[in-house]
C-alpha cells in the first residue's frame, strides 16, 4: 500500500517492504516588516506567507526489505543537486509548490559482518520550493 511519495521515493507498507515515515512536523510562518518610529511604537506590515517547512524521520532496514546505503546515497543525491520533489501523501500534493531537501541527519544503528548499514534512521528536513523547475 502507498502512503505517499516523495519524489521518486514511495512511502510504502507491504509484506516485502515498509519505507514509511515518523515524526511528521509541519511548520509556518508569516511575513512581517517592523517599522519603525521615534517615540512610538513601530507598525508591523504584513508582508505575505512564508515559505513552509516539513521534517520527518525515515526508518530504513534490510530486515524490512530496504537497502539502507542506497536509501542515503538516493537522498544524499537529492540534496546535493538541489532536486526539487513532489510531496505526496494521502494521494493529496500537500502543497502546490515542489519542496526541496535542505538537510539530512544520519543515524546508523546496526552494521552487518561485512560493516554494511543494517538499519538507520534519516531525518529530513524539506524546504517549500517557489518557483519554475529548470
Amino acid at each position: 500500500m502507498i502512503v505517499g511519495y516523495l519524489g521518486g521515493i514511495p512511502f510504502i507498507t507491504s509484506r516485502n517492504k515498509v519505507r514509511t515515515f515518523d515524526n511528521f512536523n509541519r511548520s509556518s510562518t508569516a511575513r512581517w516588516a517592523k517599522h519603525e518610529l521615534i517615540g512610538q511604537k513601530p507598525i508591523l506590515e504584513f508582508l505575505g506567507k512564508d515559505i513552509e517547512k516539513i521534517s520527518f524521520d525515515m526508518q530504513l532496514r534490510a530486515s524490512l526489505g530496504i537497502n539502507p546505503e542506497d536509501e542515503l546515497d538516493n537522498l544524499r543525491t537529492m540534496r546535493d543537486e538541489g532536486t526539487a520533489l513532489t510531496l505526496v501523501l494521502n494521494n493529496m500534493p500537500i502543497t502546490d509548490n515542489f519542496w526541496v531537501i535542505e538537510s539530512l541527519d544520519e543515524k546508523v544503528n546496526f552494521f552487518g559482518g561485512n560493516g554494511e548499514i543494517l538499519s538507520a534512521i534519516v531525518s529530513i528536513s524539506l524546504q517549500e520550493y517557489v518557483g519554475d523547475i529548470t
